[in-house]
């Protein structure tokens, strides 16, 4: 019946090409060990080449020696090569500041994929069960989560499948006892500190008192819920194009008049994924900012500024908002050559500068601050752009005098975390803009200036449109 359940799994979502070369994560538990039989009863059906690996946590001392022997055993005697490694997951633990059940995946996953790339493997064979899935549901309706989490544990992320997750563990330890497949216990599972643990020994078993089929319809709702996500997760990609302007993987500008145009559900889904691309520790940034930053983007009444954790900052500009993690983004010390007329690229920012001489005129009305009319006849080209240096100064326009660059920063309140990335616009050594917010004093027109030097920054998406 498992076998056949495996293979089931296997052709719904085509998980093996023939030929494959697949390596098999194999704790020594009831689970892989079932997972390592059904596929070596099945490998020649798909022709498959089966590679046992096997990870040593170091967290439960002789025990886990014992069971990284039993598995090297267990693959000796089906004739499969065996890999394995020990990890130090209480440094990485206690470096990092997650749990230990985090550090432990953190680590079984590096090792799994890098063993894949060495030995040019096809896929990585996981033992997650319908169990497993029904408790990590369980566990994060526990610890809150929005239609994604509840989506679960995915049955091919590749080069990751899950051939057992519509397969019960009481199906599994029959299969081990029918095969008469040995396996090992692992004592840490007994463990009630873990919450997996008092989810599976305590709170399921508490439920399949008021519903014995809990399972199975916690996995059907993790089905409906996935293909769900999977539809809405296309429209994101699409909406994603035309809202979104990245900049390195650092900074990204969402385009405010776009964004509002999107379905709430869109809107919320373009901001988790623009947050777990930007924040060191997503799961820090909870639904209740994720709201706040999506308020903040539709009305303007939310202030020009927001902030949320992991670093992460956001400032309304003339049409977008710009999202960054100061952390992440790299800082930019280099010069570039302006020429007049021409243009300058600043790929890690995602903008253009663009210069070009103009006729005065008759009624400048409005300038936008992503716009500079300077006078050309007072200023020395080419032109420099640059970023803050110590001492910097600059005469502000309307301003009697000149200020430190830094002063200038702090009363206009630019964040800390921005001015490194504001660019400068320079003459000769002089400042004569500070890009999206002010021209200098003695560059501006006057009622004699006759040729006016014009300046432009926009995104990069914008200059090629």
């Amino acid at each position: 019946m498992l076998v056949a359940e495996v293979r089931a799994c296997i052709e719904a979502h085509a998980m093996l090409p023939q030929g494959a070369k697949v390596v098999v994560a194999v704790s020594g538990g009831a689970d892989s060990m079932a997972l390592l039989f059904a596929l070596f009863q099945l490998r020649s059906m798909y022709n498959m080449t089966l590679i046992v690996a096997h990870v040593n946590h170091q967290l439960r001392g002789e025990e886990a020696e014992q069971d990284a022997l039993f598995v090297e055993k267990q693959a000796a005697q089906l004739g499969l090569p065996f890999h394995q490694t020990c990890v130090d997951v209480k440094a990485l633990q206690q470096s990092s500041g997650i749990s230990v059940q985090q550090a432990a995946r953190q680590l079984r996953y590096r090792f799994l994929y890098a063993l894949h790339q060495a030995l040019n493997a096809t896929r990585i064979a996981l033992g997650h069960t319908a169990d497993d899935q029904a408790e990590t549901l369980l566990m994060r309706l526990v610890r809150g989560s929005g239609p994604t989490g509840f989506a679960g544990i995915p049955t091919v992320r590749l080069p990751f499948i899950r051939p057992l997750i519509t397969v019960s563990r009481p199906v599994i330890y029959s299969y081990l006892q029918s095969e008469h497949c040995p396996w090992v216990e692992d004592s840490s599972n007994a463990h009630m500190i873990y919450l997996r643990n008092r989810v599976r020994l305590d709170l399921l078993p508490k439920l399949q008192q008021y519903n014995p089929q809990i399972v199975r319809r916690l996995n059907e709702l993790a089905d409906m819920l996935r293909a769900d996500s999977q539809v809405l997760e296309q429209q994101v990609d699409e909406w994603a194009l035309q809202t979104l302007a990245w900049q390195a993987q650092s900074r990204v500008e969402i385009c405010c008049r776009l964004f509002g145009l999107a379905p709430m559900a869109i809107q919320r889904r373009l901001l988790r994924r623009v947050i777990e691309a930007l924040a060191a520790s997503p799961e820090a940034v909870g639904f209740r900012h994720i709201e706040s930053l999506r308020q903040f983007i539709v009305s303007e009444k939310h202030g020009r500024r927001c902030s949320l954790p992991g670093e992460i900052g956001a400032e309304r500009r003339a049409e977008t908002i710009l999202l960054w993690n100061a952390s992440k983004t790299p800082a930019l010390s280099y010069v570039l050559v302006l020429p007049v007329p021409g243009k300058v690229d600043i790929i890690p920012l995602n903008i253009r500068l663009i210069a070009d001489i103009i006729s005065k005129p008759r009624n400048l009305g409005r300038i936008g601050p992503q716009w500079a009319l300077l006078d050309l006849d007072r200023t020395i080209c080419p032109l420099h752009v640059r970023f803050r240096q110590p001492g910097d100064r600059f005469y502000p326009l309307g301003s009697p005098g000149s200020k430190k660059l830094q002063d200038f920063f702090v009363d206009t309140k630019i964040p800390c975390r921005e001015r490194p990335y504001v660019p400068l616009v320079v003459s000769n050594h002089e400042i004569v803009w500070i890009v999206g917010h002010r021209i200098a004093e003695p560059f501006k027109l006057r009622p004699e200036t006759n040729r006016v030097l014009r300046l432009q920054c926009c995104t990069l998406q914008e200059a090629s449109s």
